[in-house]
């Protein structure tokens, strides 16, 4: 009886090992295969699709497939977010580091002003600040970095609509996509969309960032 205990310890460990080794294969398959669609790739094509995440909420993606991509004067790329889940991202062109910004912003109210949440009654406030010379301080949510908006080199802002499609020639300060979602998910975002393109007109080398994920970076040069 204590032989054949034995044995079957060995045939369970055996069996568990094999399936350790099954596993730890496909995951390896699966990440070596993400890896080599986020190396640079050139498109020859006249429009370029590159993903912004994806997975889903148990295992978000925050990469942008291709990472690096390589197009010719003329050539338009567009993001998307293919994530299974609400995760909204950026596509961002900080050209002048003097116009980073921030997700959220400090803003002054009058200490008059007050504030409804949306729907009534919902799990929604403020943070507001007390302050001084009949001044609050709201924190709300930056809206040059949640609506498309370029602010070109002469300082000029101008803000896009959802979806924006947008001709870049590398003079501007910043270039932003604005929120966007996979579609059908915009509701949990009201004003966000689901692509953003830009037609690249001038050689070139151009970086780019995710705002809501700063580690998420991609680039695009332009021959």
């Amino acid at each position: 009886m204590a032989k054949s205990s034995k044995s079957m310890t060995i045939i369970l460990a055996w069996l568990i090992a094999i399936s350790t080794l099954a596993i730890l294969s496909i995951d390896s398959i699966h990440t070596n295969s993400v890896l080599a669609s986020t190396t640079n790739q050139t498109q020859d094509s006249e429009s370029v699709s590159v993903a912004a995440g994806g997975g889903n909420g148990t295992a978000p993606l925050t990469v942008f497939i291709p990472q690096n991509v390589e197009v010719k004067a003329g050539q338009t790329i567009t993001w998307h977010n293919p994530t299974t889940v609400g995760e909204p991202h950026t596509v961002t062109f900080i050209l002048d580091a003097n116009k980073t910004a921030g997700v959220v912003s400090p803003l002054s109210v009058s200490n008059t002003t007050t504030f409804t949440a949306l729907p009534p009654g919902s799990n929604n406030e403020p943070i507001i600040i007390p302050g001084e010379d009949s001044l609050n301080t709201i924190v709300a949510v930056n809206a040059r970095t949640f609506n498309p908006v370029v602010i070109n080199s002469s300082e000029n802002v101008n803000f896009m609509a959802p979806n924006a499609n947008y001709t870049l020639t590398g003079t501007e300060k910043y270039v932003n996509s604005g929120w966007f979602l996979p579609n059908g998910f915009e509701q949990e975002y009201p004003g966000t969309g689901n692509t953003f393109s830009v037609t690249f007109t001038n050689s070139g080398t151009y970086h780019y960032i995710c705002i809501l994920h700063p580690w998420m970076t991609g680039s695009v040069t332009v021959s």
